[in-house]
C-alpha cells in the first residue's frame, strides 16, 4: 500500500482530531471518508462538527461509524412533510426536528454519549444575540439533541431557534463551518477537516464574510483537507437513497486518492452552476465593499 505524507503525518500523530463541517445532504460525503481513514487505520481522539456536519461527528464519537449509512438511510425513509406541524410547535409544515429526535435516539442518544469510552465531540453553533461561536460538548449537556438542532437551525425547515440556557442559538455554519482550530485546542497535534465545497470552487468555505479560506501556517503542514474536486452532483436537500450512496462513494474514493495517491475518474463527477451559498455571499461580500468605500 503506497501512503502519502498526508497519511504518514496522520498515522504518526499522537491525536487526531475529524472535523465535518456543514453541508446539509451533502454531508453524506463525510460518511465515505470516515469509512476509508477506519480502514487505514487513522482513528479520531476528538470530534468536532457543525451544522449538518454535527449528526456525524455525534455518531463517530459513540463509536457508531459503521453505522452512519443506516443512519442516514434511516433519516431519509420518514416523511419531511406534515401540514398538522403547522398547528404544533414548530408552526413548520417540515418534520425535520420529529425525525432527528427518532434517528438520534437511534442511533446516538444521550445515554450512550454519557458513556466513559464516548469520544470528547464539539458541536459548534452561533449565539444569536452577538453571532458569535459557541462549542458544546455533546458528552456533558442537558440535552445533546437541542445542541445539534441548534446548530442546524435554518429556516424555513425550522422556524424557532432552539434556547439552551437562556440564549437562542442557529446553525454553527454560520460563523465557523470549518473549525479545525478547536480540535487543536482539545490537545490534537493532527487534524482531518472534511468539508463540501470542491476543490474546483477555490479555497474551503468558513462563512459567508470569508468564502475563500487559506489555513494559516501554524496549522497548514497538520491539516489535512479531505474535499471533493468539484461539487458534488447532489442537491442540497437530497433525500433519495441512491444519490446519496453515490457521494457516500464519492467520499470514500476521494479520501483513498488524498491518502493514498490514488487516481478515481469517478471523482470527476460535478454539478452544474454556481452553488447558490457561493452566489449570496460574493453578493453580500460585493455590497460590503461598496458600503465600505462609499
Amino acid at each position: 500500500m503506497d501512503r502519502t505524507p498526508a497519511l504518514d503525518r496522520l498515522l504518526s500523530a499522537r491525536r487526531v482530531g475529524f472535523v465535518f463541517s456543514g453541508g446539509s445532504a451533502r454531508c453524506a460525503f463525510q460518511i465515505g471518508v470516515v469509512e476509508t481513514l477506519l480502514e487505514l487505520g487513522v482513528r479520531p481522539a476528538v470530534c468536532v462538527g457543525v451544522s449538518g456536519g454535527a449528526w456525524n461527528a455525534a455518531a463517530v464519537a459513540v463509536g457508531h461509524a459503521h453505522r452512519l449509512r443506516h443512519y442516514w438511510r434511516a433519516f431519509t425513509r420518514m416523511p419531511n412533510l406534515d401540514l398538522r406541524n403547522l398547528l404544533r410547535e414548530e408552526h413548520s409544515p417540515f418534520r425535520w426536528r420529529e425525525i432527528h429526535r427518532r434517528t438520534f435516539g437511534r442511533y446516538v442518544s444521550a445515554a450512550r454519549l454519557r458513556r466513559p469510552e464516548t469520544l470528547p465531540v464539539l458541536v459548534g453553533v452561533t449565539r444569536l444575540s452577538d453571532r458569535q461561536p459557541v462549542y458544546f460538548d455533546l458528552r456533558q449537556a442537558e440535552d445533546p439533541l437541542l445542541v445539534v438542532l441548534a446548530s442546524n437551525y435554518l429556516p424555513p425547515f425550522y422556524t424557532h431557534a432552539p434556547r439552551i440556557g437562556g440564549e437562542r442559538y442557529g446553525d454553527g455554519g454560520m460563523v465557523n463551518n470549518i473549525p479545525y482550530e478547536r480540535a487543536f485546542e482539545e490537545g490534537c497535534d493532527a487534524v482531518v477537516l472534511i468539508t463540501m465545497k470542491g476543490e474546483s470552487e477555490g479555497l474551503p468555505y468558513r462563512n459567508p464574510g470569508e468564502i475563500e479560506h487559506e489555513i494559516p501556517a501554524p496549522y497548514r503542514d497538520r491539516v489535512v483537507v479531505i474535499r471533493p474536486r468539484h461539487r458534488p452532483p447532489m442537491s442540497w436537500v437530497e433525500r433519495r437513497w441512491p444519490e446519496i450512496r453515490e457521494t457516500i462513494e464519492l467520499g470514500r474514493l476521494r479520501a483513498r486518492e488524498v491518502l493514498l495517491g490514488e487516481v478515481h475518474p469517478e471523482t470527476e463527477a460535478r454539478a452544474e452552476g454556481t452553488a447558490l451559498t457561493l452566489l449570496l455571499a460574493r453578493i453580500l461580500l460585493r455590497r460590503r465593499s461598496r458600503e465600505a468605500s462609499g
